[in-house]
């Protein structure tokens, strides 16, 4: 298995669980955690018939095939309450995966943990797991083909978090001075820099407007990285 987020996902998931991988796509978080018997059985739940035949095609390889059922459904729409101790959100937007969970809350939080994966999106995300009272157990970042992602670990539970940035670059994250967020803040930084350069030579009010916003965002990041080098 290549793919390094999914492999941080697995690592994610407790031992013995039951869980439903909501979007699996090709199925291969389910696939490996039945094969690594981490998982006493897993739901595999797509929006597309199509895609749940890939999964289909590789159970014979299993040992114990029957631990993985195959399910077409639209999110957490097939899934009953406490049917599951474990949900995978992942490979999609934070808006589509908060949208998820706000549809059948009760299923969700039903579970003792959800582990979701957002390509973007994270303060909205966050926000969402506080309003609806989930708190944020575990953060997980990494670079894979050259983009940065998060991973987010949550239950049901009362938390808040002060500051703006700890909803959008993860307070644990940050709190344990991750190496990969700081490498991340840095081509930030970079970038904007960049960007700032060029626009300093239009002579327009929508340039000017454009680097203040954009100075604004480097204090904001040059803070985040001054609490992670600390």
């Amino acid at each position: 298995m290549k793919k390094h987020r999914l492999e941080e996902i697995i690592h994610m998931v407790d031992n013995n669980s039951i869980v439903a991988d909501i979007g699996t796509d090709h199925g291969i978080v389910p696939y490996e955690l039945v094969k690594s018997q981490k998982a006493k059985k897993v739901i595999a739940s797509d929006i597309s018939e199509k895609s749940l035949d890939k999964l289909r095609e590789k159970l014979d390889y299993l040992e114990n095939p029957e631990k993985i059922v195959l399910s077409v459904s639209d999110g957490l729409e097939n899934l009953n309450e406490y049917q599951v101790d474990t949900i995978i959100i992942s490979g999609m937007g934070g808006n589509l995966i908060a949208d998820i969970i706000n549809k059948n809350i009760n299923v969700a939080k039903s579970s003792n943990c959800i582990i979701l994966g957002a390509n973007n999106s994270l303060s909205l995300l966050r926000k969402f797991l506080h309003e609806n009272s989930f708190e944020i157990i575990q953060e997980v970042d990494l670079f894979e083909n050259d983009k940065y992602y998060q991973i987010i670990k949550a239950k049901v539970g009362k938390q808040i978090f002060t500051e703006d940035y700890e909803y959008e670059f993860g307070k644990y994250l940050i709190d344990n001075k991750s190496e990969n967020l700081k490498k991340y803040i840095h081509l930030q930084l970079d970038n904007k820099i960049a960007i700032i350069s060029e626009l300093s030579q239009k002579d327009s009010d929508n340039a000017k407007i454009a680097v203040d916003n954009l100075n604004l965002d480097i204090l904001d990041l040059k803070k985040v990285l001054g609490k992670i080098e600390a």
